[in-house]
């Protein structure tokens, strides 16, 4: 071979060119559902459907024949629908990965799977006005944890936003730290932050319906506003009405103590003066 084919070759190779290999991004939540397509299919026999799955450098079969493998972890969350796609349920970080579509041995479609997570670093104790509040959105890719890789790059863009929908930015009010695939937020919490859902969410160039996972920071000791105008206001001029039979008891209650007391009082008297006469008539 030439040095100029040489140089072609690698060129080509480099470049992708030549190439027929489709590649399907899928963005989900962990928990929720996602549909891995089976795209170009030239019929809809999924018969001799194969579906792959790898990641860490390891192949594991799925589908098999167009039926989910009895053996596969995923078995019980898993389904092959009427188009041959790939139905996952109750997603899990070790779901995240390459999926491979085969029919009759032949490749038909490569699916990236990434997983969007929250969590939150604030103790429960900050859940409250002037507490500190810090949510990490972490995207679970086919690389590793909030791991991506230049070839992304223009796919896809993490975002904080309100619930609904307004993009959060770097400001008096919040900070954001982020990577590709790991956003940070941190704000301090206002009286009005009670119960407000935070969001964060996956903005794809490839599919105008972003995916999105939402935080709730419910304070623990204190009400909504609403909560509070829902409760009546307790004054001076109006006393809470107790029924008669209960203030009878009340009433009550304290006079029968004092006699029970006085009772108990007499009867320990006569049990000690009978005591020391019978001392007496004995010595």
């Amino acid at each position: 071979m030439t040095d100029t084919k040489k140089l072609l070759l690698i060129g080509l190779l480099l470049t992708g060119a030549g190439c027929q290999k489709k590649a399907v991004f899928v963005y989900s939540r962990l928990g929720g559902e996602a549909v891995l397509p089976c795209s170009g299919l030239p019929s809809p026999s999924c018969s001799s459907i194969t579906w792959t799955f790898y990641k860490g450098g390891r192949y594991t079969v799925e589908v098999s024949g167009g039926r989910v493998e009895a053996a596969s972890d995923k078995a019980s969350r898993m389904s092959v629908t009427s188009s041959c796609s790939l139905r996952l349920r109750s997603l899990r970080v070790e779901d995240a990965g390459s999926y491979v579509c085969n029919k009759d041995n032949k490749f038909v479609t490569d699916v990236y799977l990434s997983l969007l997570s929250i969590g939150s670093q604030s103790a429960i104790s900050e859940l409250r006005p002037g507490g500190r509040l810090v949510l990490s959105c972490l995207l679970f890719t086919f690389y590793d944890a909030g791991s991506c890789k230049s070839y992304s790059s223009g796919l896809f863009s993490l975002q904080w936003a309100a619930e609904d929908g307004t993009v959060l930015t770097n400001g008096s009010r919040y900070q954001l730290t982020h990577t590709r695939c790991n956003i940070t937020l941190v704000t301090e919490l206002q009286v009005e932050d009670n119960n407000r859902k935070w969001r964060c969410q996956v903005n794809t160039t490839e599919d105008s319906r972003d995916t999105f996972l939402d935080f709730t920071s419910a304070f623990l000791l204190q009400q909504s506003a609403a909560e509070q105008s829902r409760q009546p206001a307790v004054t001076v001029e109006c006393p809470v009405q107790l029924p008669f039979s209960r203030i009878v008891l009340c009433a009550a209650l304290p006079l029968m103590v004092v006699a029970v007391g006085v009772f108990t009082w007499r009867l320990d008297r006569k049990r000690a003066a009978s005591t020391t006469t019978e001392l007496q008539e004995v010595h």
